[in-house]
């Protein structure tokens, strides 16, 4: 298949996926009510506006529960996209209603930023907030495959997506790289990346660092005088890099919405960079005015008298003048701010529909590279005159929700489709049986990891790299202290304990209620031999036991513990980490659990305590499972349940 076949297929499956995402909100929409939707976490049945405010020139509206109590909507994450209706459907034209984006997330309250002024109902009774698919996303896919075909910065892609190596040309002497403390794998793959004319690949497995030679790439080349583009596929993987560059001492824009940076990183965003700028000034004063407008018209509204009503629509449209004037000038004090940023940050889809419209670059680095549709890496390309792609084959991949987008068939024959990332293709051809990097490829495997120590480290390295993981010495033995420090890897296996896994109403996840008795339990003796709250995390590949177990750890999770899903666990981190595997049934189904790659960030989370929860007479009728489980015991880390509970 020749590129433009390739450009053509990838344009059809990423309509397929559209069609997918929208589908599946449909019939939710259709099959399930409200309060099923918000039982399933993609809708809140009942709320009301607690506060109103700004926030860099957009209206902050915040909800909570009428009563107080959890807001639940487990889905609705900052930056999702959200739409507000009335408590009782058809009280208003579906194409009215106001959709805005979740800026802040709290267990007891919602922050959504909307671009212009909410309509009055919001403010004067209980609201429905829905969860959105935005088709925004595809029309940007779908229009940097037309411009990699078309453009002049398109074509330059070419040969080296069409399959040529990359072109090198040995640019500086890798001696400059003495004074900094990086091993031998991250400085040749410093090198490979500076000599690079195009394009490089950087092979980071779990705890290797590839974001480390991404900062020092980067911090190269900002010191060149080189204007660099940093993405990622995701918010969480950009504010990382955000947090690491200001570290070493830059001072990078992070572009996006900020609804959709993390709090630690806002001083950097681009809002706040602007607002120093006199530009950036008057647009709050005005933004301030058209809020006083604002609740000024709804106080005149509601009281008695001629010519209320249109004093009030008055106002109105005069906070909507000042609220585009505010716009205009944030725009100015903005494009200000990024001509004389050397680092500017934004996910990849994040790239289109901002103030970087129509600006080049010298270099774009891409982090996570593996998880981002082959597409979404185009965004970044074609504003660079280079590119270094960053990433890990061997962990999550892309998400996609058709099966014919993800492993499209042609001519009966099952092809690579969206769950390919651009890095995979790319790095295949380059490297051996356990995707380590060849030699002479345009590509380096880092392989000393810095998290986890050696006996958490040592199954998937054996498994998915070949056995050539090594840990530094500084992490190879590292455990917690106090109680129940050792052994570093604990598996738990409940089998014959009756502790089966349950599918909640109206939902497709799985719960393992037992299960999480145990878990539960397992933080409660970290806690008690003296592990900080902040130090632990949960996780579970299915968001119902996510939810289940939640709910048992209630009152430590505002101090610092955190449960997540595997997936929304992918880049980090924790002293010790307690791993739910849910699925216990007399078939051996293991759903989501036969994704290995899911697993292998699972497994890799961990830095001095690994406690796996499972069901082995289900799992080890899979190999791996089998294999892990065995690893356990000859590490002296496996114990049954009924020991553990005795």
């Amino acid at each position: 298949m020749d590129l433009t076949q390739h450009l053509e297929l990838l344009a059809r499956l990423l309509d397929l996926e559209r069609r997918a995402e929208a589908d599946r909100f449909k019939e939710a929409e259709g099959r399930l009510s409200l309060q099923e939707r918000d039982a399933r976490g993609t809708a809140i049945a009942q709320a009301e506006l607690i506060d109103e405010g700004g926030l860099a020139g957009r209206f902050l509206l915040t909800f909570g529960k009428p009563g107080g109590g959890e807001l639940g909507a487990s889905k609705m994450g900052a930056g999702s996209l959200v739409r507000l209706r009335p408590r009782r459907q058809g009280e208003v034209p579906e194409e009215e209603l106001p959709r805005g984006v979740v800026a802040r997330r709290q267990r007891h309250k919602l922050s959504i930023a909307l671009d212009a002024p909410p309509p009055e109902w919001v403010s004067e009774g209980r609201v429905a907030i829905e969860l959105l698919p935005s088709a925004v996303t595809y029309e940007r896919l779908t229009g940097a495959i037309r411009r990699l075909r078309d453009t002049k910065e398109g074509k330059r892609w070419h040969a080296v997506l069409s399959g040529e190596k990359p072109r090198f040309e040995v640019r500086r002497d890798l001696a400059e790289m003495n004074e900094y403390s990086l091993n031998n794998e991250q400085r040749a793959a410093v090198a490979l990346c500076e000599s690079a004319q195009d394009l490089a690949l950087v092979h980071g497995p779990p705890g290797t660092g590839k974001t480390t030679v991404l900062i020092e790439v980067i911090v190269r080349a900002a010191a060149r005088g080189e204007k660099v583009l940093a993405c990622a596929p995701s918010n969480l993987a950009v504010d990382n890099l955000v947090e690491r560059l200001a570290a070493a001492g830059l001072h990078p824009v992070r572009v996006g919405h900020p609804a959709r940076v993390l709090p630690t990183v806002l001083e950097h965003t681009l809002e706040e960079r602007t607002k120093d700028d006199s530009k950036s000034e008057a647009a709050r004063e005005l933004v301030k005015e058209a809020l006083r407008l604002r609740r000024e018209a709804q106080k005149r509204h509601q009281k008695r008298g001629p010519g209320r009503f249109s004093e009030s629509r008055e106002q109105e449209r005069e906070a909507r003048r000042l609220f585009a004037e505010a716009r205009r000038l944030e725009d100015e004090a903005e494009r200000d701010v990024l001509d004389r940023a050397r680092v500017i940050l934004s996910t990849l889809t994040g790239l289109e529909g901002t103030a970087l419209s129509g600006r080049r670059f010298e270099l774009a680095v891409i982090d996570e590279a593996t998880q981002a549709v082959e597409p979404a890496a185009y965004l970044a390309m074609l504003r660079a005159d280079r590119a270094v792609l960053a990433g890990d084959h061997q962990q999550l991949s892309p998400t996609i929700l058709s099966e014919e987008a993800a492993r499209p068939r042609i001519n009966g024959v099952e092809a690579d489709g969206l769950s390919l990332s651009l890095f995979e293709r790319l790095a295949r051809p380059h490297t051996d049986k356990a995707g380590l990097a060849l030699p002479d490829a345009p590509m380096v495997t880092l392989l000393e990891q810095h998290r986890m120590h050696e006996t958490i480290m040592r199954f998937p390295s054996d498994e998915l790299y070949g056995g050539k993981l090594r840990p530094h010495p500084r992490v190879a033995a590292w455990t917690l202290e106090g109680a129940e420090a050792l052994p570093p890897l604990l598996v738990i296996d409940t089998a014959g304990r009756g502790y089966e896994e349950e599918t909640p109403q109206g939902s497709e996840s799985k719960v393992n209620p037992g299960e999480a008795e145990v878990c539960a339990r397992e933080v409660q003796r970290l806690l008690a031999g003296g592990v900080l709250p902040q130090d632990i995390a949960v996780i579970a590949p299915y968001d119902a036991q996510v939810q289940k177990i939640r709910a048992l750890l209630d009152a430590h999770l505002d101090n610092g513990l955190e449960v997540d899903s595997v997936d929304g666990f992918q880049g980090r981190e924790k002293d010790a980490v307690v791993l739910s595997l849910v699925r216990s049934n007399d078939t051996g189904e293991l759903g989501f659990l036969g994704e290995l790659r899911r697993m292998n960030v699972a497994l890799t989370r961990a830095k001095k305590k690994l406690i796996v929860v499972g069901d082995g007479a289900t799992l080890c009728r899979h190999p791996f499972y089998d294999r892990f489980f065995e690893h356990a015991k000859r590490v002296g880390g496996w114990v049954s349940v009924w020991e553990r509970e005795a």
